[in-house]
């Protein structure tokens, strides 16, 4: 009986019963990233930037609704 795996973007069709070596699947992992720092720091300024501006979005429809509310209360009262 045949399985499917897929696994890392392969499809590997295996006996059931018989398995083949794991390191058929693995790619090079050793491979070494350049991480720059300023584009890192640019995306946690740009991201508290965002998290500002949805916090006064809110709280500014929080005061807008209780305007409202108030306002309609003191109409039909």
């Amino acid at each position: 009986m045949y399985k499917t795996s897929f696994y890392k973007n392969k499809l590997a069709h295996e006996e059931k019963g018989k398995k083949k070596s794991q390191s058929t699947f693995y790619t090079n992992t050793n491979r070494k990233k350049s991480v720059d720092i300023n584009i890192l720091l640019n995306r946690v300024k740009i991201e508290e930037k965002n998290r500002l501006k949805k916090q006064i979005i809110f709280y500014c429809t929080i005061l807008f609704l209780l305007f409202v509310l108030g306002t309609f209360i003191a109409v039909f009262k």
